[in-house]
């Protein structure tokens, strides 16, 4: 079972689950993060993962997706926490790849700019 409640606060809206990001409750879930978006704007998005006992595959995903977003994921204990570093670990390392990528394809900028020209 999977509690969800949204609180707005001043500047800020809050997502907060309770129980299991598993199964069914993760449909559940991404139906509800989908209609926040739609309602919040401007607003900041913490996702609160405090009372959440167990996630399984698809919901790390959610997770993940909801982080890529711009949420914000709060939690504790040791499970939580090493759960949101791992998300924002590859959140972080898909960003740096992509700018290697950008950098890599992207022309001599310092060359052209000069008019030097390539052999």
């Amino acid at each position: 079972m999977l509690k969800i409640t949204v609180v707005n606060e001043e500047g800020t809206t809050r997502m907060k689950l309770e129980g299991k990001l598993a199964h069914e409750w993760v449909r559940e879930a991404e139906t509800a993060w989908t209609a926040l978006l739609a309602m919040t704007q401007n607003a900041e998005v913490v996702v609160d993962l405090l009372g959440v006992s167990f996630v399984d595959d698809e919901g790390n995903k959610l997770l993940a997706a909801m982080r890529h977003a711009g949420a914000e994921l709060m939690g504790g204990g040791p499970f939580m926490s090493a759960l949101i570093d791992e998300i924002e670990d590859a959140e972080i390392a898909a960003s740096e790849d992509m700018e290697r990528e950008q950098a890599e394809l992207a022309p001599d900028a310092a060359g052209k700019a000069a008019g030097s020209p390539r052999n």
